[in-house]
């Protein structure tokens, strides 16, 4: 029989904290144990990590607890009020260690012998929507917040300035119409209870949806709020995911843990007017979480039914080596006179608008310029790529995978799009197969050859070349299929 335990840990004094706390950050942990297989899932309330990191996180987790490094998930859902993958590196992540093999060596000890119910709920277009859009006569654009909606609550807008066009307003009759945002979401949300089988307690929960935790930062793209003053509101929260656990305990008991779905494309319905303090952000994380909050109760009220554990539990993660983009640097030394290149694409822009160039050549020369911008960010920032991979343009990347009863799980690198969600239930078992992002380490975005071609933000923030996505998903079907037998 399948056994269980549950974790909660803060993550104060993991790193040195800039802003004030509004909630504490958390590691939440699920370990699970059947026939002698054992799984240690840890979900951060964190931004990202550098993939190497997350590496010797595992290994030494394993080393200190028994658990193999492959059955070990180190999963972030991408709070952005939060720290960041520098401020956890070094000392943060030796103390992540510690206090993880702590608590989940007391997880072994304590676990229970369990009952799991769950309801798989669809939430529609009512709680999230893609962000991207192809724009007539202009191209690709990536939405953050700002947007509006119609009578039926469909998203849409008719304002260039929230479209990451960096100050270009262009003149084009596509804008006297709303701008729907209508490509696919991902409306799958579900809820496990995992209860002791000998008393019928609640030791604990799980959660998944698909969208940006990124509501309580709205404040941030209030640019006519002045600096000093916008910048006096930042506050680490764990956003509508930390308020939903919050919510889900309330009602069941033991800890709840929220796992995210893949999200790069995809937002929350969230509101804009008035968002322009961290208190009126963190309410607005409140309202989604209590929404969300209610859709799963009223699913589990209505559908609850026990999983059933006709195949064995099974953990796995794999290794897959993708391409980078050919423009990407090849080593450090590269960016000797980057500024240079900014400063040429830069220009080349200003000179295609001063010429009254058509929109959809601006468009994609803001996106070069931005790409330009954001390949010395990679690098330097959230990549932590070695020279090695820098040379050889290519990289590992560490998918998981765990068969829990009828339900597959399959963690996927870095900010991934709908489309692969969408391509895994179609691949495997529908609803039964359940995508989570940011797995094992933050690899920025996860670009998909539509992404190449329509530009936008998710453009700029890839290292992955075009064919990089249809590789991960030719590799990894043999891998999952193996697997599931």
């Amino acid at each position: 029989m399948l056994k269980a335990a549950f974790g909660k840990l803060s993550t104060k004094g993991v790193f040195k904290p800039v802003w004030p706390y509004g909630t504490d950050l958390y590691e939440r942990l699920i370990y699970l144990e059947q026939d002698g297989v054992r799984v240690l899932i840890c979900v951060f309330d964190f931004n990202g990590t550098f993939p190497a990191d997350t590496t010797h996180f595992r290994n030494e987790v394993s080393a200190s607890t028994g658990i193999p490094a492959n059955h070990i998930w180190y999963h972030e859902l991408q709070i952005h009020a939060s720290p960041t993958d520098m401020d956890i590196h070094g000392d943060g992540i030796e103390e992540l260690i510690r206090r993880t093999s702590e608590e989940a060596k007391k997880m072994m000890r304590e676990a229970v012998e369990v009952d799991v119910t769950v309801a798989e709920a669809d939430f529609g277009t009512e709680c999230s929507f893609n962000r991207e859009q192809y724009v007539e006569g202009l191209g690709g654009v990536t939405v953050w917040s700002g947007m509006s909606y119609d009578e039926q609550d469909r998203p849409y807008t008719q304002n260039p300035d929230i479209m990451l066009l960096r100050g270009y307003k262009p003149d084009l009759p596509v804008f006297d119409k709303p701008i729907y945002f209508d490509n696919p979401n991902d409306p799958k949300a579900y809820l496990f209870v995992f209860r002791d089988h000998a008393s019928g307690k609640v030791v604990g929960s799980v959660s998944r949806f698909a969208a940006h935790p990124d509501v309580a930062v709205l404040f941030e793209l209030k640019r006519e709020i002045p600096d000093d003053i916008r910048h006096a509101q930042y506050h680490y929260d764990y956003d509508w995911p930390g308020y939903l656990s919050d919510g889900l305990e309330d009602v069941f008991g033991g800890i709840s843990v929220y796992m995210n779905g893949p999200c790069a494309d995809l937002s929350s319905k969230k509101r804009w007017d008035g968002m322009d303090t961290y208190e009126a952000s963190a309410a607005d994380c409140r309202r989604l979480a209590e929404l969300f909050r209610k859709k799963l109760l009223d699913a589990f009220r209505k559908e609850e039914k026990p999983v059933r554990f006709d195949r064995p539990l099974k953990a796995e993660t794999f290794e897959i080596e993708l391409p980078m983009k050919e423009d990407f640097p090849r080593s450090r030394n590269d960016f000797s006179g980057w500024e240079d290149r900014v400063r040429a694409a830069k220009q080349k822009k200003e000179d295609a608008i001063a010429a009254g160039r058509p929109a959809s050549e601006i468009k994609r020369l803001i996106d070069d310029e931005w790409r330009t911008i954001y390949f010395r960010h990679m690098v330097f920032s959230t990549g932590n790529f070695t020279e090695e991979e820098l040379a050889s343009h290519r990289l590992t990347v560490h998918p998981t995978a765990l068969q829990f009863g009828e339900y597959l799980f399959v963690g996927v690198p870095g900010e991934s799009l709908v489309d692969m969600t969408l391509w895994l239930r179609s691949e495997f078992s529908g609803v039964k197969t359940i995508p989570i992002d940011q797995v094992n380490g933050y690899y920025n975005y996860m670009a998909t050859p539509r992404s190449m071609t329509l530009g936008g933000y998710t453009y700029w923030c890839s290292w992955v070349a075009r064919e990089a996505i249809p590789e991960l998903k030719e590799k990894l079907y043999p891998l999952l299929k193996e697997f599931q037998n």
